[in-house]
């Protein structure tokens, strides 16, 4: 017969040792390419704090847009949350103010239906892309980021839709940063759609983990870790190696690209531009004209 105070013991023990459940939004779609660059980033971060915070497991909850999961997060009903600041966000909720990608999220690479190449090869000044449509999500800080610098933008709410209003035609171009549209596109279904490498829109904007302001442990956790890894270059090294962030590199093959450079309006005062540990460079020259293709 089974002792029970051995089994009260070994429940007990059980309990002590659990992990910490770390709520977090699942994948949006499967075009969501980039979904697991920022969890296997986060599992690495909590693993490599383990010791002194003990260990920690993720937890997918229900899907939310952006401006819902920052409310969640407010709420405490997730623990994590990854998106592009700006000051707005950073008034209500904590961030951890290392950029995920060394900064390359403000640089924005146009996708667009491959009929159009000829169209986008022809446009000649900056007015002339003004003018087109591009798709955004309704409440990115990237939607308002454009329209201030004179773009016009058709804001969609759900990411699952925004590459289709550019297959149907709705929007011109769905400009995407440099480390999503890599594994986004190769995930599109239909052949219809290319990545247009000649035009980058390029404007100072880090992605961060954002944690609710009533768990500062969390945050102390999450910023050691982050520290650690890029004082140590192996957040470089991980974002150069992961599967989903490896076909941007070597960023070289930019370097004859027509780099449109942005104001960003939006961007918090404590953005840390001049610590150069935590940002990449393109390797090319800015203009405001294009080479001919």
């Amino acid at each position: 017969m089974v002792n029970p105070l051995l089994i009260l013991c070994l429940l007990i023990s059980s309990s002590a040792f659990a992990a910490e459940a770390i709520r977090v939004q699942p994948q949006r779609t499967a075009v969501d390419g980039s979904y697991l660059y920022y969890t296997d980033l986060l599992r690495l971060v909590l693993s490599n704090t383990s010791k002194e915070y003990g260990d920690a497991e993720l937890v997918s909850i229900s899907r939310l847009t952006q401006a819902r999961a920052f409310q969640a997060l407010h709420d405490n009903l997730i623990d994590v949350f990854w998106a592009g600041t700006s000051r707005e966000r950073e008034v209500f909720v904590e961030p951890i103010r290392i950029p995920l990608h060394a900064g390359l999220l403000g640089i924005r690479i146009p996708v667009i239906r491959k009929a159009d190449q000829a169209r986008f090869d022809s446009l000649h000044n900056l007015s002339d892309l003004q003018q087109l449509s591009a798709c955004q999500g309704d409440h990115w800080p990237d939607s308002d980021i454009l329209e201030a610098n004179g773009f016009n933008v058709l804001r969609a709410t759900k990411f699952e839709v925004m590459y289709q209003l550019l297959q149907a035609g709705r929007c011109d171009y769905f400009p995407r940063g440099i480390n999503e549209v890599y594994a986004e596109v190769s995930h599109i279904s239909r052949n219809d759609l290319m990545i247009y490498e000649r035009i980058i829109l390029n404007y100072p904007f880090p992605m961060y983990f954002f944690v609710s302001r009533d768990n500062p442990r969390l945050a102390e956790r999450l910023t050691k870790g982050m520290e650690q890894l890029a004082a140590s270059g192996e957040l470089l090294t991980f974002l150069q190696q992961h599967p989903t962030t490896r076909d941007i590199f070597p960023l070289s093959r930019l370097s004859n690209s027509w780099i449109i450079p942005l104001h960003n309006p939006l961007l918090p005062e404590l953005t840390p531009l001049t610590d150069r540990r935590l940002w990449i460079e393109l390797p090319s020259r800015n203009s405001q004209s294009p080479t001919v293709p």
